[in-house]
């Protein structure tokens, strides 16, 4: 029979050194992944869109783990908007999703944010969130490739 301890485990809020606590607990819980689950073989793509002068007007952030990928986020500058650029983000995301034996391409987006653009380009809405922020939603999407 194991021995219980005598004291109390307590929860802490970190003040200090919060970023080597988080990749603690990211270690941690990649170990306990891996173990499970096989290799992550993980891997951060960053895909910008820049002017002539080399300014940043948006880009794509995306991860890629196991057999999938994931769109951290997708940003562009009012200037860069309506131009065809965030299609074309998608786009080389997805071919290297596809390059790298990814079977599924995700991500989330709120309401006020591109919903529809995501859906005219073939990603299924899965989940949904209401009231965060008050009055909008956050939804999750999803696109086998």
């Amino acid at each position: 029979m194991a021995k219980i301890r005598a004291e109390k485990p307590l929860i802490v809020e970190e003040r200090r050194n919060v970023g080597e606590v988080s990749r603690q607990l990211w270690r941690g819980l990649a170990r306990f992944n891996q173990k499970t689950a096989g290799t992550y073989h993980y891997s951060r793509v960053v895909l910008t869109v820049r002017s002539a002068r080399g300014r940043i007007l948006g880009g794509l952030i995306l991860q890629q783990w196991w057999k999938e990928s994931y769109i951290e986020l997708l940003w562009l500058s009012e200037r860069a908007r309506r131009h065809g650029y965030g299609r074309e983000l998608i786009a080389e995301a997805e071919r290297r999703a596809r390059r790298r034996g990814s079977k599924l391409l995700h991500l989330n987006t709120y309401s006020f944010q591109a919903p529809r653009f995501y859906e005219k380009l073939g990603f299924c809405r899965f989940g949904k969130m209401s009231g965060s922020p008050k009055g909008e939603s956050r939804y999750f999407y999803a696109k086998r490739l």
